[in-house]
């Protein structure tokens, strides 16, 4: 089963909102372990992209030192 590619806003919203539905207690505690599990999914998306983003900014600034 190929998982859901999400943008960072969405997976950030998603975990936003989980975190609501588990402090206002809307998750039992059998919901927990696959919501965490969903959670870490998530997180590992957005170091993904955060990592993609930092290296495609390094790049475009080595480039634009040497075009300078």
């Amino acid at each position: 089963m190929q998982e859901e590619k999400l943008t960072y806003e969405e997976a950030m919203q998603r975990l936003e909102d989980l975190t609501k539905r588990m402090e206002s207690g809307e998750i039992t505690v059998d919901q927990m372990a696959e919501s965490l599990r969903q959670a870490q999914k998530w997180m590992k998306q957005c170091r993904e992209q955060l990592y993609e983003a930092e290296k495609n900014c390094n790049y475009a600034c080595v480039l634009h030192d040497f075009c300078v």
